[in-house]
């Protein structure tokens, strides 16, 4: 009898967890290959073709942002951003799409951009 019982509960738990093991098998693969084409196109993206953004550098939270017409981007480089607090900027940098953050290369007041 109680060997049954112990065939029974082995056999119980193994089914309960079949699904679950075959949802991870199949859900894996695709989210690395996800990973990998976002984690290799942002780094493609930031190397090649920097962009000027303007706007206004202001406090969110504790974190430094970038309000422009089109929205909000986070900066990376909070130093620099620092700076500039309340006034109106240039940010030349490259955007995450998939995390939403500026990777500043550089920050300069909006008027002397435009001399």
């Amino acid at each position: 009898m109680k060997k049954h019982l112990g065939i029974m509960a082995t056999l119980a738990l193994g089914a309960a967890l079949l699904p679950a093991a075959f949802a991870q098998e199949q859900s894996s693969p695709p989210s690395q290959q996800d990973q990998g084409m976002s984690q290799s196109q942002p780094g493609q993206d930031s190397a090649q073709s920097p962009t000027a953004y303007s706007g206004t550098v202001m406090k969110s939270g504790s974190k430094y942002v970038l309000k422009t017409d089109a929205g909000t981007l986070q900066l990376d480089d909070q130093a620099k951003a620092k700076k500039y607090n309340g006034k109106q900027v240039t940010v030349n940098g490259t955007v995450d799409k998939s995390t939403g953050m500026l990777h500043v290369t550089d920050i300069a007041p909006a008027s002397s951009m435009q001399h």
